[in-house]
């Protein structure tokens, strides 16, 4: 008779706790109906919990609850708690207490102050939620603090705890376990990790975490605003890891390539997809695969070609899915999966809009721009690693007629008809292969017409499509041309091109800005009836109107092809592609406009540099909500210090240094001692304290500088320039530029590597003027 192999899903409770489980279970159709034969347990996921607060009551008598760098106060009030795996895994605790956070890093402490006025964060607290393993509460206690009321429980303060219970404990170790449960199921935390989410009066809720399987261990999150305060290494986690580590560090799997069929309904920003992942397991064994999936999407099934239909779970309020595989993969084994999901994701907006204007700078407008919807690395529209990947991709994009799609990849052919239901709008699907490998997938959908088409030659041959919005076809091949000059350009810097084909998408919209994934760029054009107000920003060039477009292409190279370790590293993408882009602007306008935006980002790194070091990547006016300190720091500082590399190396050896960096770090991520060792090896320098100065730390040099002409009794004449720190020694290269009354002009640089450092340039002739910093190369405060 005809037989089957099921996949079954179960999960069994047994008290408050839980275990899912899938079986493999053979059957066989007899004359009386299908009977099992074998039943099999493939997987389970153990230790699951449906944590209750018992009504027993603990008084506090001078609680200390400890984790790294925070301490929880408490001299009396009530306790009461929740227990799993045979012990006390919740507290909830309410009273008059203080919260403590003391992290020791100069640059956290930095942004502490911007969060509270002071280095240190002391603020009262009425109630905590915290989370532990339950072998971990004698050490995180202190002796004695809780102790068992005698004469019973008070009913109102279990009820008043029930209810703060129940509004926070969903938010930490909970699980989405769909169809097979509808209650919170939550899982235990590991030996030595801890959650204390803190009500406090003057700042709401605050979230500390500590999470050793994170490389930056300790978190303290601001709920309101839904920011980080603080990230970062606790000392005993940096002894182990070391100080610099990648996100691909505690990875399980590499992502080869993605094969994705999705549908868009941009009016509803509804996606229906079909997303097939063919990945390598790169640890020892793995029994479960997390992938990245916005909160939002619902998955409706996850096959495996190997084993059928997989059961997955998802974290509530991450946009993570557990995949449970039926037996751990090893080392090296190939995993292909197919993910049907669908829902609801908004447009994102992209990663530079370079102005954030607030509402007195701007008036409505009284047409408004065209329509556009833009799918990309913060979207999570797709199903991915946890960590940005580069795989190869095939796309099948289908969307309502008369929208268009330019997307990651090289479009195959032209769109074509796709099927619709009954009384549906005309769609077509447009297909998109990438060979390539890019590190993250993305997609913008409008009105679009291509403008022009053509294959750029040299050593990598490139094809140049630019297309865009309907008003804005005037415009665009302006652009176009200027987009050639930029690609070229670039290309003579490196030597090469990272992808087939560039597709620059002008479109329209409120800012000014753009976005560059890998393949195509999106500039944004305002329109003339756009009244804006940007320019106090730190990437407002008024005399250098491509710098957008400069600056997006060559994302290309700087953050596409080559990219970041992880967000402290940011500078590697933004910093590298905004010194491309003032290197475009000396190549068409001569050295004074190199200058002339050199001067102007000096200005706004000056102003800046005390929120902290280039270093501390996206989190620079995050607290703040204010992204030009990102855009000064990040962008702007970091171009003006490989400027000063420059400058101190000098143009061949840069140059060249640049060139080997980006050929050994293609498509794949580099960090800021990797493009040092790099540099040390193609110079010759030492470069450790010019990374550890201009990168890790957020100090400015003040140099004292004074000259002298010095004649000598032959009639020769020599400038003589000393320049002196005023403080810790940096490496600075300062330029120096002697007019004599001949009008001719000599330029000089001085590297001031110690503490004191003098410049002798030989003259002929009469000196007129001797200016100290003249190209403003030099990112310092001077006293003259």
């Amino acid at each position: 008779g005809a037989s089957a192999t099921l996949l079954l899903d179960s999960f069994v409770e047994r008290g408050p706790e839980g275990r899912l489980t899938t079986w493999s279970a053979d059957a066989v159709k007899t004359g009386g109906g299908w009977r099992f034969t074998a039943l099999k347990q493939l997987s389970s996921i153990d230790g699951l919990y449906r944590l209750t607060l018992e009504p027993a009551q603990f008084d506090i008598r001078n609680l200390t609850l400890e984790g790294t760098d925070l301490v929880l106060h408490m001299r009396s009030g009530t306790a009461h708690v929740a227990r799993a795996a045979g012990g006390t895994t919740a507290l909830v605790l309410r009273g008059k207490g203080e919260l403590i956070f003391t992290p020791a890093d100069e640059a956290e402490r930095a942004q502490l102050r911007i969060f509270s006025g002071e280095p240190v964060l002391r603020t009262g607290f009425t109630e905590a939620f915290v989370r532990l393993n339950p072998a971990d509460l004698a050490a995180r206690v202190s002796d004695g603090a809780l102790v068992a009321r005698d004469s019973g429980a008070d009913a109102g303060a279990h009820r008043r705890a029930l209810a703060y219970f129940d509004q926070v404990a969903g938010k930490t170790y909970s699980l989405d376990l769909q169809d097979l449960s509808r209650e919170r199921w939550s899982l235990v935390p590991a030996q030595g990790d801890m959650v204390a989410e803190v009500r406090t009066g003057k700042y709401g809720d605050l979230t500390y975490a500590r999470s050793a399987g994170e490389s930056e261990d300790i978190s303290l999150f601001h709920r309101a605003s839904r920011r980080n305060i603080s990230v970062y290494a606790s000392p005993a986690h940096l002894e182990r890891r070391g100080r610099f580590y990648s996100e691909d560090d505690g990875r399980e799997y590499d992502i080869l390539d993605h094969d994705i069929d999705a549908r868009l309904t941009p009016a509803r920003e509804w996606i229906e997809g079909t997303a097939r992942v063919r990945a390598r397991v790169t640890s020892l064994a793995m029994s479960t695969m997390r992938l990245r999936l916005a909160e939002s999407l619902v998955v409706r099934s996850i096959v495996s070609k190997e084993h059928g239909r997989l059961m997955h779970v998802r974290v509530i309020g991450q946009n993570n899915v557990i995949v449970t595989l039926p037996r751990p993969a090893q080392k090296d084994d190939l995993i292909e999966l197919e993910v049907r999901y669908g829902g609801r994701v908004p447009s994102q907006l992209p990663d530079r809009e370079v102005a954030a204007v607030t509402a007195q700078d701007f008036e409505p407008i009284t047409i408004p721009p065209e329509p556009r919807w833009i799918y990309s690395n913060r979207s999570y529209w797709y199903p991915q690693a946890m960590v940005t990947d580069y795989a190869t991709a095939r796309l099948r994009i289908t969307v309502p007629e008369p929208l268009d799609v330019v997307a990651t990849g090289v479009q195959s052919g032209v769109p074509i008809a796709a099927p619709v239901a009954p009384g549906s709008a005309p769609a077509r699907t447009f297909t998109f292969e990438s060979g390539t490998p890019s590190r993250y997938l993305s997609l913008v959908v409008s009105r679009f017409a291509t403008i022009s088409s053509k294959a750029i030659g040299g050593g990598a041959p490139a094809t140049l499509t630019v297309v865009s919005t309907p008003r804005q076809a005037a415009r665009a091949r302006a652009t176009g041309e200027q987009a050639e000059k930029i690609f070229t350009y670039y290309r003579s810097l490196l030597g090469t091109a990272p992808y087939p084909k560039l597709t620059v998408v002008v479109s329209e919209s409120e800012l000014p800005g753009g976005h560059s994934p890998a393949y195509f760029v999106i500039v944004n054009q305002t329109l003339p009836t756009a009244n804006v107000t940007w320019r106090a920003d730190p990437v407002s060039f008024d005399s250098y109107p491509s710098f957008f477009l400069a600056h997006e292409i060559a994302h290309q190279w700087w953050g596409q092809a080559v990219s970041w370790k992880n967000y402290h590293e940011q500078w590697i993408s933004e910093g590298f592609a905004q010194y491309f882009a003032a290197l475009y602007a000396g190549e068409m306008n001569g050295p004074a406009a190199l200058s002339g935006v050199m001067r102007q980002m000096r200005r706004w790194a000056l102003d800046e540099t005390g929120a902290g070091p280039i270093y501390l990547g996206y989190r620079l006016g995050h607290l703040e909500g204010d992204s030009r300190v990102f855009r000064a720091l990040v962008y702007n500082k970091a171009a003006i210090v490989l400027h000063m590399l420059r400058r101190m190396a000098g143009d061949e050896r840069f140059f060249a240094g640049l060139r080997r960096f980006y050929e050994q770090s293609l498509f794949e991520k580099a960090g800021t001692d990797d493009f040092r060792r790099v540099m040390e090896a193609e110079t010759g320098l030492n470069l450790e304290r010019f990374f550890e100065r201009w990168i890790y730390g957020f100090g400015v040099p003040t140099i004292r500088v004074s000259h002298t002409v010095e004649r000598n009794p032959d009639g020769t004449s020599a400038v003589v320039v000393t320049a002196q720190h005023q403080g810790p020694v940096y490496d600075l290269p300062i330029t120096v530029e002697i007019e004599l009354a001949s009008g001719a002009v000599r330029q000089a640089v001085l590297v001031l590597t110690a503490a004191a450092g003098e410049l002798r340039v030989p003259v002929e002739g009469r000196v007129r003027r001797v200016s100290v910093d003249s190209d403003s190369a030099a990112l310092a405060r001077f006293l003259r």
